[in-house]
């Protein structure tokens, strides 16, 4: 007897689970075709520029531990400089280096197998709608006005006008050094640090090297983004380029704080009760210290408050998927250490909050996570610690005082914030009030080291206040809670003359007239813009460096100010800590003679450039122990005419030096530049 056996429905007929697979299988092969065919059409289409946009959208569109586009957009920036840190570690092995296709094919690969990985292959356009929230649109003018306010005084000044900022407080050259040379050599400098060498001295190459480079490098690769797509490769191009990146980074922190006030206020928080807090937080970041931050040019530091404040938002009120949250704040506690490792101990502790309410340990992917993360975490500290001296803390730098009163003021603010009408009853207000405990006691502790030490606080200890301003502000937000039964038009009032009396002075005792962010809209806030002029004029005249270009067109602090920012921006650094000690006003000890300038021109390992203008300049004296100089007042510019009227004249020591050494000195009649 022979039994025939007919096939099942369910062994016929693939199943709806089977399809769906399969479908979900095919839709990640064509976006990985598409993360690879996009960038190679938009190379030579000139159309790199954009590339870096379909990346953030792509990361806000798998999204969803974050709610609404406001929120989604200031996720995504978070993680992606978190993953540009460790992006990094790997370009700087490859051969392709920072090619816009080959790191716009990564990254969006990437992202579709994470997508993939996780069922979020398709976005649910029902997202959109939540940007019509009243406070996401209250907050979106507040970022639209705080941004315009930032702007103004920048877009009103040409490039010289925009570098000489940030160049009067000298670390900006050091920036663009380590900016340009990731850019053309494709990685990190602190892995090897020989690449370096050609650009920097021999006594300054373990510094530079080592220094904290993740922001660098992700500004190497949007400024190789932009340079593809518009052709232009000029230093001119390229410091611009830097310029309104390092803009960019103070309006991203603008808007870190402004969401986590938002954030901190809760999510059912009317326009009415925010509109006044965003007013006084929008207000203190751009007439109060943190805009100095953005004038006398710390990238480093604005990146690394920026994380700070993004990190306080979401250790305060957690996005609402663990493991969204568990990867945002890994990531940025990396953006942290790559970019500004003295906030990192802020950083790890306000995670370990987050970590002891989320009891992570019950889960084996978050041990792997710690650990992973503090391996990465600790290149930053380490390669700082390699680049620092023994009394690292405890040295002096060009960063403005911060006002004492008024964060005192904010910080009691702040503390109100979190404690009215039993604020303390909230596991998110008694996160706020860990992070500002934080944020106070690393600042007063390194204070009372400083000042056990030296007498009185420093560099450092500003740049821990700025951390502290930051966590103030975020949590600000909690005011909201204050007063319920006030108008929106009270509430403003309240306001008002805090931010009045913030705008009217400032200064380390709140004595000097009108706040910083008042100077700089009125102009009153210069640096050397005539000095980032001359620079940039040697530059033209002479791309391709291949001497040193020295100053000696005006003023002293003008001069060494121009020859130092020609050094970075004709890749001649390594010759100017030479001619530094010669032209620095400032210097202690003996003054310059035309004997030291003949040294300095003798055993120059290159040919000089002396630049010159205006013949009444000088810098040099006759007896360097006993110099003859004009009086001039503290606080006084110093005269063109610096000099000992008995010694050579600029333009004469140029000349003699010309006739003495024909084949290794030239001398450059220039017209300085106007704005």
């Amino acid at each position: 007897m022979v039994t025939v056996t007919h096939p099942s429905t369910a062994d016929s007929v693939e199943s709806p689970a089977g399809r769906r697979r399969g479908a979900e299988v095919a839709r990640v092969l064509v976006a990985l075709a598409l993360a690879w065919l996009v960038p190679l059409a938009a190379h030579p289409l000139r159309l790199d520029a954009l590339l870096p946009l379909l990346v953030l959208a792509g990361t806000m569109a798998i999204q969803r531990g974050a709610t609404g586009l406001v929120d989604r957009f200031v996720v995504a920036c978070a993680q992606l400089f978190g993953a540009a840190c460790v992006f990094g570690l790997g370009t700087t092995l490859w051969p392709g280096h920072l090619h816009p296709t080959l790191v716009t094919g990564v990254a969006l690969s990437v992202l579709v197998i994470i997508a993939g990985a996780t069922g979020r292959m398709r976005f649910d356009v029902r997202h959109l709608r939540k940007i019509r929230r009243p406070a996401d649109i209250l907050l979106a003018v507040a970022v639209a006005g705080v941004s315009l306010v930032a702007l103004v005084p920048y877009a009103a000044r040409d490039l010289g006008g925009r570098l000489g900022l940030p160049l009067a407080g000298e670390d900006i050259a050091r920036h663009y050094l380590l900016y340009d040379a990731i850019g053309r050599t494709g990685g990190y400098l602190f892995m090897r640090p020989s690449a370096l060498r050609p650009y920097v001295p021999d006594e300054e190459l373990n510094g530079i090297a080592n220094y904290p480079q993740g922001l660098h490098f992700a500004y190497a690769v949007l400024g190789r983004f932009v340079s593809s797509t518009t052709g232009d490769i000029s230093a001119d191009a390229a410091v611009d380029v830097m310029m309104w990146l390092l803009i960019g980074t103070f309006l991203l922190l603008a808007l870190a704080v402004l969401w986590a006030v938002r954030r901190l206020a809760g999510p059912g928080t009317s326009p009415a009760r925010l509109l006044p807090v965003l007013l006084l937080a929008g207000a203190w970041l751009v007439l109060g210290d943190p805009v100095t931050v953005l004038s006398r040019g710390y990238p480093n530091e604005l990146a690394g408050l920026a994380c700070a404040a993004v990190l306080t938002a979401i250790v305060v009120r957690p996005l609402t998927r663990v493991g969204e949250q568990t990867a945002t704040v890994a990531l940025l506690l990396v953006g942290l250490s790559f970019s500004y490792p003295l906030f990192l101990p802020f950083g790890g502790l306000a995670a370990l909050w987050w970590i002891r309410r989320a009891r992570l340990w019950r889960f084996w992917w978050g041990w792997l996570t710690a650990a992973l993360v503090a391996l990465v975490a600790a290149v930053g500290p380490l390669t700082a610690a390699t680049a620092s001296s023994g009394s690292q803390l405890l040295l002096n730098g060009t960063a403005r005082v911060v006002d004492r009163p008024a964060t005192v003021g904010l910080l009691v603010l702040a503390v109100v914030a979190v404690l009215v009408r039993r604020g303390l009853r909230a596991p998110s207000h008694r996160a706020a009030l860990f992070a500002l405990a934080v944020a106070a006691g690393m600042a007063g502790g390194l204070g009372l080291y400083q000042t056990v030490t030296l007498g009185h606080p420093v560099y450092y200890f500003d740049k821990l206040l700025h951390l502290l301003i930051v966590v103030c502000l975020c949590a600000l937000g909690g005011l909201v809670r204050f007063a319920p039964g006030l108008g929106v038009a009270l509430r403003v009032a309240v306001a008002l003359p805090i931010v009045a009396a913030l705008a009217v002075a400032g200064g380390e005792w709140h004595t000097a007239p009108v706040a910083p962010g008042v100077k700089l809209a009125l102009g009153k806030d210069r640096g050397s813009p005539e000095a980032a002029r001359d620079a940039l004029l040697m530059t033209r005249m002479f791309p391709g460096g291949g001497a040193v270009s020295v100053d000696l067109m005006g003023s002293p602090w003008r001069n060494w100010s121009a020859t130092l920012g020609a050094a970075a921006l004709q890749h001649n650094y390594r010759y100017f800590p030479a001619w530094s000690g010669l032209l620095y006003p400032g210097a202690a000890g003996r003054a310059s003679t035309m004997d030291d300038l003949d040294r300095l021109v003798r055993e120059s390992p290159v040919p000089v450039r002396f630049f010159v203008h205006d013949p009444e300049a000088s810098l040099l004296v006759v007896d360097g122990s006993n110099p003859r100089r004009p009086n001039v007042k503290p606080g006084q510019p110093l005269p063109v005419a610096f000099g000992d009227p008995a010694a050579p004249t600029n333009v004469a020591a140029a000349r003699a030096l010309a006739a003495k050494y024909p084949t290794k000195v030239q001398v450059v009649y220039a017209t300085p530049a106007n704005p």
